[in-house]
């Protein structure tokens, strides 16, 4: 199970530069995955291609190029556990933060809608903690809503889209 301290630890570790509020969302969102023990296999324009999930290669890359869009954030992680390969693309959109992740092999993604201004403080400065506000709320419900789904535990009473 992912925690807040987990997760600002890879936040910190990767000294991320964020351009807005949607970047520390997305950026959380990434920190997530690897928190909960996934490997990070494609970002940025060779996530976005269109067989990111089925040519994508299993070797770890860094988070060059991570934002590089605006307003869209791609991300092909593998679970050393499975085995398999899962997309996570996120859409800015007004203030929220949108979030698909689909697993190689699944029919449905899983989807996440994030209200950025709830988890972004607007002035943090160069303190990764102070950036962000109830990030241990949003990384609950990025475990629940979509890491345990993905994981094939499927929460009780939450249908496969998450939140829509």
């Amino acid at each position: 199970m992912v925690n807040q301290k987990s997760v600002m630890a890879v936040i910190r570790a990767a000294r991320p530069s964020f351009r807005n509020n949607h970047d520390k969302i997305a950026f959380a969102v990434h920190a997530s995955f690897l928190a909960a023990g996934y490997v990070l296999t494609a970002t940025g324009p060779p996530a976005f291609s269109e067989n990111a999930l089925s040519s994508a290669s299993t070797d770890e890359v860094g988070t060059d190029q991570w934002n590089e869009q605006d307003d869209e954030y791609a991300f092909v992680y593998t679970s050393p556990e499975k085995g398999k390969k899962v997309l996570v693309k996120c859409l800015a959109m007004n203030d929220k933060l949108l979030v698909d992740a689909l697993a190689e092999g699944a029919s449905e993604p899983v989807h996440l809608e994030i209200n950025v201004g709830d988890y972004v403080e607007e002035n943090g400065g160069t303190n990764y903690s102070a950036q962000f506000k109830k990030l241990a709320e949003l990384v609950k419900r990025l475990d629940t809503e979509v890491l345990s789904k993905l994981d094939g535990s499927p929460q009780p009473g939450l249908s496969i889209s998450g939140s829509r």
